[in-house]
């Protein structure tokens, strides 16, 4: 039988006292962060003996390139059309890496070719322990200022290799397989500690872990930009986009399919716009699940998701946990989303079940602001959990239409705000289950 309910914010709602959210981000309606300076040489990777035939590797004709531009006060280092297999290597300051049409960097394919024992040939964890070094993110730079990573171009995590011997494939082998070697993975690219940062039009595919990692990161620009994995559970933890802590986020017009957070701020972050992308499978646009640094001054609009786990989420955990403040989620598509909203203190991170932390560092939620937001054929329509010592409050519903197979679990929470919000609660509204969903 149909259940079509159409909940309005009153005394009728059998709630005494219910708290609107307290949200204001206009301050981040109109962000722009400051964008790199780069200065106007030119320096072409082959003309620092890299060959693009997708067999040589070009680990030091990047090295050579890179330090060119770094000895002449930085420019624009060109990768033209080809396929450049390269080991990790590091930016520079005031450095745009360019890729043309057709330009390819990708990492090695073989554990071999990075130096690296193969993983058949080892007889135990502790070998592996011994003779396994995780190497660097395929392209990385710490304490830079003034970066910038773009143009129409790929970047290849050629992450194939690495997910066949990753922790979620130890768990599906344990039966079959006990004692099954894990190697840990490197993350693509990962940028620490800069100040203008860019990242616009550029393909990333494949990381055999997270794609695009900015830490402690100042005025981020990230816009254009493509990211795709398996979604299936071959290519675990293969995060698009992962900023955080800093200040002045840009993600804009993206197209995100991967097979695990598709965005999510990391650790915190201060004045942060996400705006006009498009998600498809993984699992959605998300906070935390570490928040130690806090969130404030959000603002998610007019973004799309489709076919993911979770569409908005913010998630953490006692010992991981810091302030979540004043974020609004506004204009946002859901269609077949496992679980539409999920706002979670009690998350466990499955990668540390036993992960304790700090016992000082205790999450809270508080004023979000969830409207014109449509949702159609979701399995669960989410929940709002918190902790019994940090009870989430003050989260408001506004003109919300959803179709979900389970209305929300609400628990060691204020009971959310509804205003105009239409629920269609039934069974059979979701699609069936695909292969690869959890």
């Amino acid at each position: 039988m149909k259940f079509l309910a159409v909940v309005l914010l009153s005394a009728a709602c059998g709630v005494a006292a219910l708290t609107a959210a307290a949200v204001d981000v206009s301050s981040v309606e109109t962000l722009r962060p400051a964008l790199p300076a780069i200065p106007a040489r030119t320096f072409r990777l082959t003309d620092y003996g890299a060959v693009g035939d997708a067999a040589t590797m070009n680990t030091a004709a990047f090295q050579r390139a890179i330090a060119a531009v770094a000895a002449a006060g930085g420019g624009q280092l060109v990768v033209p059309k080809g396929t450049f297999r390269t080991g990790p290597f590091k930016l520079c300051s005031q450095l745009d890496l360019h890729l043309e049409e057709g330009a390819v960097i990708q990492a090695p394919v073989t554990f071999t070719e990075l130096g690296l024992p193969e993983p058949e040939r080892l007889k135990s964890q502790a070998e592996a322990r011994e003779k396994f070094r995780t190497p660097d993110p395929l392209i990385s730079g710490k304490k830079l200022h003034d970066v910038a990573i773009t143009g129409p171009g790929t970047i290849d995590g050629s992450g194939a290799h690495w997910w066949k011997w990753s922790e979620r494939a130890a768990r599906n082998a344990a039966k079959t397989e006990p004692g099954r070697i894990v190697y840990r993975r490197p993350h693509l690219i990962v940028i620490e500690d800069c100040e203008r940062l860019r990242v616009a039009d550029v393909t990333l595919r494949n990381s055999s872990m997270f794609h695009l990692v900015p830490k402690r990161t100042n005025d981020l620009t990230i816009e254009r930009v493509k990211v795709f994995a398996p979604w299936d559970g071959s290519a675990p933890n293969t995060d698009a986009i992962d900023p955080g802590p800093g200040r002045n986020f840009l993600i804009r017009d993206c197209v995100i399919d991967t097979g695990d957070d598709d965005i999510v701020i990391k650790s915190g972050g201060e004045n942060i716009l996400i705006e006009n992308c498009t998600i498809r499978h993984g699992h959605g646009i998300s906070i935390g699940s570490e928040t130690t640094v806090g969130v404030r001054n959000m603002l998610v609009r007019n973004c799309t998701l489709e076919g993911t786990d979770n569409g908005i989420r913010i998630k953490s955990m006692r010992g991981a946990g810091g302030p979540v403040r004043n974020v609004r989620y506004t204009g946002i598509t859901m269609k077949n989303v496992e679980n539409a909203i999920v706002l979670q203190l009690d998350y466990t991170d499955n990668n540390r079940p036993d992960f304790r932390g700090d016992p000082t560092k205790v999450p809270s939620i508080q004023d979000v602001l969830i409207d014109d937001v449509t949702i159609t054929g979701s399995r669960r329509a989410g929940k709002v959990v918190g902790l019994p010592d940090s009870p989430i409050r003050a989260i408001t519903f506004r003109d919300v239409a959803l179709s979900a197979e389970r209305d929300f679990e609400v628990r060691d929470a204020d009971h959310p705000v509804f205003e105009r919000v239409t629920k269609d609660i039934r069974q059979g509204v979701a699609p069936p289950e695909r292969p690869g969903e959890h």
